[in-house]
């Protein structure tokens, strides 16, 4: 029976209570989830990321050859080979190939299930961060007009059947709005995805969404109000294990609220996406996955968030290789970030240096501004100057005069022989020791240097990120405390937004295995009345 969407409705909310009242995980679940975490709701359901446990645990497929990834896709990328010893059918959308139903192309290297068949199913871990009703759209294609498909939460009965609309093609997608809603409890739940009926469809993604209430959506900000909202940061997880193996995180969710119970505004995210792309410069879906994981829980916690790629060191090594990673990077972020908050911005690289001289910078900031401004024309973009960020490099940058939505960021860590003592990355401070700060003629070289940055900023009309600063661990704690702290003020009586030099690893301000504040540390960045 073809099911129209009222009579679904009428279905589903039969079924709400029962969902609501039985709740959590079932004891005798084996299965465990794929990125590491559950997928989150309010959010988007990823159908690839099924869970891991194999046959007949995370899923059920009626053969045991997976027909897309390693037998249709016989290429050596991300997409090709995804999850390819796993039975579930998964393969992604092609140029040329898949289309809207309107005949536009449809975005290429989307990953999906496929090869559906009746009696087939899939699980998955998700958490709602908040009990409530939940609406559920999808991205699918289906050949027919009688596939129907059954979601099951917990031990509750399963909502449906869900009749999905027909496209005409495998290669036709569509999204379905308010297909289903569904009442879940806060917490863990597993979810099955039953196919009942036709198959012939293929999922791209479950989006689940608060019933009547509106998403999150972007709204232009000014780059002068973003800096006041950015205040004091911190930079993260650059060098975190759970960027590849989420399970091996260092970095945790709770420290979200540590960082903004602890009194920080923004946090610099450190990405070294290149190492996670493949040979077409594509990102691992898993580690996206990731990305998105750090920017829901960054928001939920009332974080501003810099995304920073942070391929300095190969794109200093390199230049010819860097460039188009870095244009493929942005391609693919500013393209899945879109849709985000203001609080989310984008820093085009870190530091760029050596071979990437600042003309050669000039010319690839732009370019890169260009691919960012198709798909997001107002969210604020973070720039600076080459040399590592040098500030004495700032009369050679050039900006579109007419890119209004910029803050231009500048590094700072002279004097190096003090921040860098006994750094063993750094040739010339690598033996140093016992060096002290604190003098007034050092104070004054900070605010001589800083007064520097403020007269072109005024001359520009441009707002200032102090991006990153610090003093390294070998220094003597009362030098690098008056050192850490005198840049700070400096910076905010100046106006400017800052992200320290950074949470964990060195240069640190918390203590990851003690999980504490280094506390002179903290003070010294954020002063007792404030905290």
């Amino acid at each position: 029976m073809n099911l129209s969407l009222p009579t679904l409705r009428i279905l589903l909310l039969a079924a709400i209570a029962v969902c609501l009242l039985s709740g959590g995980v079932p004891s005798d679940y084996l299965g465990r989830p794929f990125i590491g975490h559950p997928q989150f709701i309010p959010g988007r359901v990823q159908a690839e990321f099924y869970d891991l446990g194999g046959q007949g645990v995370a899923y059920n497929d009626s053969d045991p050859a997976n027909n897309g990834s390693g037998k249709l896709n016989k290429g050596d990328l991300w997409v090709d080979r995804f999850r390819e010893s796993e039975g579930v059918d998964v393969s992604y959308t092609k140029t040329g190939i898949d289309k809207t139903l309107d005949g536009a192309q449809e975005k290429p290297g989307e990953l999906y299930l496929g090869w559906t068949a009746p009696g087939e199913w899939v699980k998955y871990t998700i958490e709602a961060r908040e009990a409530g009703d939940y609406v559920i759209s999808a991205h699918l294609s289906s050949r027919t007009d009688d596939a129907a498909i059954s979601l099951a939460f917990d031990n509750a009965p399963p909502i449906g059947p869900i009749t999905l609309p027909g496209t005409g093609h495998w290669h036709k997608w569509r999204m379905v709005d308010k297909l289903a809603e569904v009442r879940l409890d806060k917490g863990v739940h597993i979810m099955t995805l039953s196919v009942l009926k036709g198959g012939n469809f293929n999922l791209d993604y479950l989006d689940f969404e608060p019933a009547g209430e509106p998403a999150l959506s972007f709204a232009p900000v000014s780059a002068f109000t973003q800096v006041k909202r950015m205040g004091r940061g911190v930079n993260i997880i650059g060098y975190d294990p759970l960027w590849r193996d989420f399970t091996k995180a260092r970095f945790k969710e709770r420290h979200f609220q540590v960082i903004h119970d602890g009194g920080f505004q923004t946090v610099r995210v450190n990405l070294q996406a290149f190492a996670h792309m493949d040979s077409a410069y594509q990102l691992d879906p898993v580690w996206l996955s990731t990305l998105d994981w750090v920017i829901d829980r960054a928001l939920a916690n009332h974080l501003m968030i810099i995304l920073d790629e942070h391929d300095y060191n190969p794109c200093g090594e390199d230049a010819a290789a860097c460039q188009p990673r870095l244009k493929a990077f942005w391609q693919q972020i500013s393209e899945r970030y879109k849709d985000e908050p203001s609080a989310v911005m984008f820093e085009i690289l870190n530091e760029p240096n050596r071979q990437i001289s600042p003309q050669l910078w000039n010319r690839m900031l732009k370019e890169n501004l260009a691919i960012i401004r198709a798909t997001n024309p107002s969210r604020t973009v973070i720039i600076g100057p080459a040399f590592w960020n040098n500030i004495k490099y700032l009369p050679l940058l050039d900006l579109p005069a007419d890119d209004r939505n910029i803050i231009v960021t500048v590094h700072y860590y002279l004097p190096m022989r003090f921040t860098h003592q006994g750094a063993s990355w750094v040739k010339s401070t690598a033996n140093l020791s016992g060096i002290t700060w604190g003098a007034e003629a050092e104070k004054n070289a900070v605010d001589t240097d800083f007064d520097d940055v403020q007269e072109w900023a005024k001359a520009h009309g441009r707002p200032i990120l102090l991006g990153e600063f610090g003093a390294y661990d070998k220094a003597d704690m009362d030098s690098r405390v008056r050192y850490i702290s005198y840049v700070a003020r400096a910076a905010e009586s100046r106006g400017w937004a800052w992200a320290y030099w950074q949470f964990e690893g060195n240069f640190i301000v918390y203590d990851i295995a003690k999980d504490r504040w280094i506390d002179p540390i903290w003070k010294a960045l954020i002063p007792p009345v404030a905290q």
